[in-house]
């Protein structure tokens, strides 16, 4: 029976694993939210100040702030783990986590803040 050496950066991959479950559950709870605006407006009973005024509240910002993050680290730990298992060589692993890192931090930012600047 041949040992394998290199494990990876996870390990056992529990810690990912539960991440990924847990920001699944999350994204479960809070995406239908988004939808069920979508559905108010288009069919009419929320207008565009009703829905302004929807999300100017602290705790829609809360919600938007709580699904963003939960949507960044689903990302992350799904493609984390995908590039772990399919590239083979540590430089081009390493530069592809860190690139999509730096991408999703910028996105996560650039949301958040139009998220807690709207409404003044």
């Amino acid at each position: 029976m041949k040992i394998r050496r290199d494990q990876g950066a996870a390990c056992s991959g529990f810690r990912d694993w539960y991440w990924q479950r847990l920001s699944a559950v999350v994204l479960a709870l809070l995406l239908p939210l988004p939808f069920f605006l979508i559905v108010a407006v288009y069919s009419g009973s929320v207008d565009q100040f009703g829905l302004l005024d929807i999300l100017d509240h602290l705790l829609s910002r809360v919600l938007h702030t709580l699904l963003i993050l939960a949507l960044i680290v689903h990302a992350y730990m799904g493609l984390k783990v995908i590039f772990e298992d399919y590239v083979p060589h540590i430089g081009w692993r390493v530069t592809l986590i860190g690139s999509m890192l730096i991408v999703m931090s910028g996105f996560g930012i650039w949301w958040l803040a139009i998220i807690w600047a709207w409404g003044g």
